[in-house]
């Protein structure tokens, strides 16, 4: 998988949609699932994160192009306030 500005519409086949990626496109070769996508950087300081994206069926018209790009749906990172058995 590769990651691109939203401005580059010659590489990408789908684009994430939601979350800290929204409007990244990327090149996926998967159907089905969930995969992580890098989140860019804003410095060169800031640690590499990486946010997950679910595969969708949906597809989305983008940068004039002939072929539909493929959702990406944004999948909320898990709950942080899940209670420990007492």
């Amino acid at each position: 998988m590769s990651a691109h500005p939203p401005d580059d519409c010659h590489d990408g086949n789908a684009i994430c949609l939601g979350g800290p990626c929204h409007g990244l496109l990327t090149h996926i070769d998967q159907d089905i699932g969930v995969l992580t996508v890098p989140v860019p950087r804003r410095s060169p300081d800031e640690p590499e994160t990486r946010a997950r994206y679910r595969v969708t069926r949906e597809r989305v018209r983008y940068c004039g192009q002939a072929e539909a790009y493929i959702a990406l749906h944004w999948v909320d990172p898990p709950c942080s306030c899940r209670h420990s058995s007492p």
